[in-house]
């Protein structure tokens, strides 16, 4: 369960991803092929992608090796209260004034800004993650459950080797402590 906490930036950041770029692919369908009921598709992908990219700051990591982190940390911050600031203007003037702002060039030329965001944090992000893949390395995939890789030994990066060493001392004295628990 401790795992799963620690890693929660990395499960909840798809949700405002996807729903923030289809907010503005409804609206934009919407507007091209005058469908009207898309328009509160649109509406309902921005208010969830818009609470995902709240928690998606909020649980953000504070590891601080990555040269990448506060760019991504400012860029994901920024995108999330542009769209904080797009999701209350359009709910204020849908339910105010009863106008469907998704209509307007002007709403999807802000939503498209904020599309860009969007991408480019998710661009920062993914570089930290999927590190350029070096000649001859085989390609690894993070997964929710903790790797046994047994191609760990190989890494050359000194800081993976170490922290790897104290997750395995940590688990050895655990292991021993349990041992002599039981006995």
């Amino acid at each position: 369960m401790a795992y799963l906490i620690e890693n929660l930036h990395f499960i909840v950041i798809h949700v405002p991803i996807a729903m923030l770029i289809f907010s503005f692919v409804f609206d934009v369908l919407a507007k091209a092929f005058k469908k009207r009921e898309w328009h509160a598709a649109g509406l309902l992908c921005l208010i969830v992608g818009t609470l995902g990219a709240i928690a998606a700051v909020m649980t953000g990591p504070e590891e601080e090796r990555e040269p990448l982190l506060h760019t991504h940390e400012l860029f994901g911050k920024i995108t999330m209260i542009f769209f904080i600031a797009l999701t209350v203007v359009r709910l204020w003037l849908y339910l105010r004034k009863k106008i469907e702002p998704g209509r307007s060039f002007a709403y999807l030329a802000a939503a498209l800004i904020g599309v860009l965001l969007v991408s480019y944090t998710g661009h920062l992000g993914g570089s930290m993650v999927h590190k350029e893949k070096k000649p001859g390395s085989e390609a690894r995939f993070h997964s929710l459950a903790p790797s046994q890789d047994q191609n760990e030994d190989q890494t050359q990066d000194p800081t993976k080797k170490k922290d790897r060493e104290e997750r395995k001392d940590k688990k050895a004295a655990k292991e021993s402590k349990n041992g002599a628990a039981s006995a």
